[in-house]
Formats: C-alpha cells, structure tokens, sequence
C-alpha cells in the first residue's frame, strides 16, 4: 500500500497498521537495547524517573509496568523516530516539520501487564491544532491475550468523550456505561515484532491485561507539527527543539477550531495508569 492509500484509510478509520514494518537486524537492536535499559530495574524498590512499576513489582523480580520517555535513556529510540518507514506517513498526516513530542514503551510483563481504559489521546494532549499523530512499534507477538491494544474504527471523527469524574476530577478514561459507547466495532491491534501502527489523536482506544505467559512491549512514538503547540504545560524552548525530527524550530503556533478539555484537576501525576487508577467501574479489569 503506498503513503496515499495509507493515508486515505488513516482518514477513514483513524488508525493503519503495517505488518512487519522492522527488519530482523532492526528488531534484534530495539529489543536488545529495551532489555539492556530494563536490567537496571534489578534492585530498585521504587519508581524513578526512568521506570513505573506493577504492584506486583519486587527488586529481585522487577515487573517494569512503563520505560518513561526512553528517547532520553537511549539515543536509539531517538534515531528510530525518523525511520523510514515512519516519516512519510507522518509528514502527510502532520505536515514536513514535525516535533517528537513524547515516548514511552508500555511493557505488560506475562500474567502481570495492567489493562488500560477506553480513552482518547487528545483528552490528555490537547495542542493549538490536531496535527498530531501517535506511532506504536510491537517489540513483541502482539495478540489479545497478551493485551493488544484495541481501536474503534471511525471514532476520531467524534466526538470527545468526557474524561473527567464529576467528584474526582480528570480520570483519563471513558465512563462506557454512562456514554453508551457502542465497541461492538473495536479492532484488535495485533502482529508480530516490528509491525507499527499510526492512530489519530482522537481514536478511541485501550486494552486489556496481559493473561498470557508471553510479554507485550510496545514502543510509543508520539508526533506533532512544529507549529502544534501543547495547551497544558510550559516548555524549556531548547530541549523543546532538541526533539525535532524534521524541520526548524518556530515560534508561530497555528491555531485551530476544536474540541479542548483540559487534563484537570488530577491528583495522580503524568501516568495514565495511576490517573484511570481512580476509575469506578472500570472496562477493563486487572489480572487477579
């Protein structure tokens, strides 16, 4: 499917997924550097500002539930950023100049690996305009039972679903018993190591817990225009810029019409895991 077709789905449903995207050299690098990095967790009793952990978690058995920002752990996942088969799509659905604007890599150890609500990016990322996009890398077989993420095809056209909880303020997930949300049409993610999928900030999605004996890693690439600018935190200008992947740096920020709920109040800090923590009917409920 050439960057067209690719596009004109991307338009339709929200989300494209291409199958074996990484070469064999290039996975064997990206999973070798993620275990190397996951290592350190040995010892550590206590989440830092590398790693967030399962309750589960113990210093001798470490059970990484999250790799924060990696692209700062290793120059790597920098450089993987600008990869070939991830730029040219993201320059068409964002435009040429483009800011990495967040990483993460969302681990779900074997039997351990926490579910995350039904929700949509945008409520936790608003931006001047919607020239945004989030790329997701599978370092591993990618199945339901393993906790592969789930989109609804078409949501991104709307609307924004409320976020927030009338008494516990920004709860980073879709209340779907209240709303009614119709996933009868959810699509599972799935695919071997190296198959990358692009979805919109406005897709809904989520996933459920890890009940198998196999691992699901996935490394998140979150992408903005260079004239998107976030609505809820300040920026230090030069390591702002030091993440751009194409481009120059510019001061101008395009505005745009769209539907913007702010990411607050929360008490729970910048996790979405400790946020939906505070959900009182979860959809998607822990390993027991």
């Amino acid at each position: 499917m050439d960057i067209e077709q690719l596009f004109e789905q991307y338009q339709r449903d929200g989300y494209v997924i291409l199958p074996a995207a990484l070469d064999a050299d290039e996975i064997a690098a990206l999973r070798a550097t993620t275990d190397r990095i996951s290592e350190q967790a040995r010892g550590l009793s206590e989440e830092n500002a590398v790693f967030d952990f399962e309750s589960g978690h113990t210093p001798e058995a470490p059970l990484i539930q999250r790799i924060k920002k990696p692209h700062r752990v290793d120059p790597y996942y920098f450089a993987l950023a600008r990869h070939p088969k991830i730029m040219p799509l993201v320059q068409r659905l964002c435009g040429e100049n483009l800011r990495l604007s967040h990483s993460k890599i969302n681990m779900k150890s074997a039997l351990a690996g926490s579910p995350l609500q039904w929700h949509q990016d945008w409520a936790f990322a608003p931006h001047t305009n919607m020239s945004t996009c989030v790329v997701s890398v599978m370092l591993d077989e990618t199945r339901e039972g393993n906790g592969a993420m789930q989109v609804i095809p078409g949501s991104h056209l709307g609307p924004l679903y409320e976020h927030h909880d009338p008494e516990l303020g920004f709860v980073g997930a879709i209340d779907v018993e209240k709303t009614g949300l119709d996933l009868s049409p959810a699509v599972s993610l799935v695919g071997g190591p190296g198959t990358i999928s692009f979805h919109h900030p406005m897709t809904i999605h989520g996933s459920g817990a890890n009940r198998s004996s196999a691992p699901r890693r996935i490394l998140f690439l979150e992408y903005a225009a260079t004239d998107a600018y976030p609505l809820f935190y300040s920026v230090d200008w030069d390591e702002y810029n030091s993440r751009i992947v194409h481009g120059e740096p510019s001061s101008h920020a395009r505005v745009e019409v769209n539907p913007v709920k702010l990411p607050f109040p929360s008490s729970a800090g910048s996790s979405i895991y400790k946020t939906q923590a505070k959900v009182k009917s979860p959809f998607f409920v822990p390993v027991a």
